[in-house]
């Protein structure tokens, strides 16, 4: 993947979600709600939210910024899908975590990561391409429900916490983005 691209990307999710915290940030006290949400295994959730978006977890060791997709192109393989979760978030906590991330979405899926706190961090987990049933249904009509629940680990000073974080997404938005990822890995591919 080209690197400009990966730097762009990175900063236009980076700016939106900086956008997105002052918007949450400013609300009037109150404007949080409670949502019902129903997953395909018939089980209910509440989910806290602000004008009908999840709300990003936050506590004193980590501020969650973004939870969405992104887009990486596989080499050798260019027809694969190439849709990536990717959690953006500032680590409050210090030390070395395991990070392992599930999803009731399906229960056998889980990604070990790392991350090194205190500081900015970016994790990309559950590719389409290797994980199609967290991503079943996201294009039929409607709008879509991920819930992703995240356990921080950090063997050395025994630090533990977790959380679950929800993200939506809309048909309509899920086939902007894949047009636009079609048209920028067209262009990719004409420089190559």
């Amino acid at each position: 993947m080209n690197t400009s691209y990966s730097i762009l990307r990175l900063s236009l999710l980076r700016g939106l979600a900086l956008v997105l915290v002052v918007i949450l940030t400013s609300l009037p006290p109150g404007a949080e709600a409670q949502t019902s949400v129903t997953l395909p295994d018939g089980m209910t959730y509440q989910v806290k939210t602000v004008r009908g978006r999840p709300v990003g977890f936050a506590n004193e060791q980590i501020i969650v910024q973004d939870l969405g997709i992104t887009a990486r192109f596989m080499l050798g393989n260019p027809d694969a899908p190439p849709y990536v979760r990717v959690l953006f978030a500032e680590l409050l906590a210090k030390g070395q975590f395991t990070v392992t991330v599930t999803s009731p979405l399906d229960t056998a899926a889980t990604a070990t990561l790392t991350a090194t706190g205190p500081g900015k961090i970016i994790l990309r987990f559950f590719p389409q391409a290797d994980y199609p049933k967290i991503w079943d249904g996201i294009d039929t009509p409607g709008v879509h429900w991920f819930p992703f629940n995240f356990v921080f680990e950090d063997k050395q000073s025994g630090n533990r916490f977790e959380f679950t974080q929800w993200t939506q997404l809309d048909d309509q938005t899920w086939k902007e983005m894949q047009a636009w990822v079609e048209k920028v890995k067209q262009q990719q591919m004409l420089k190559k």
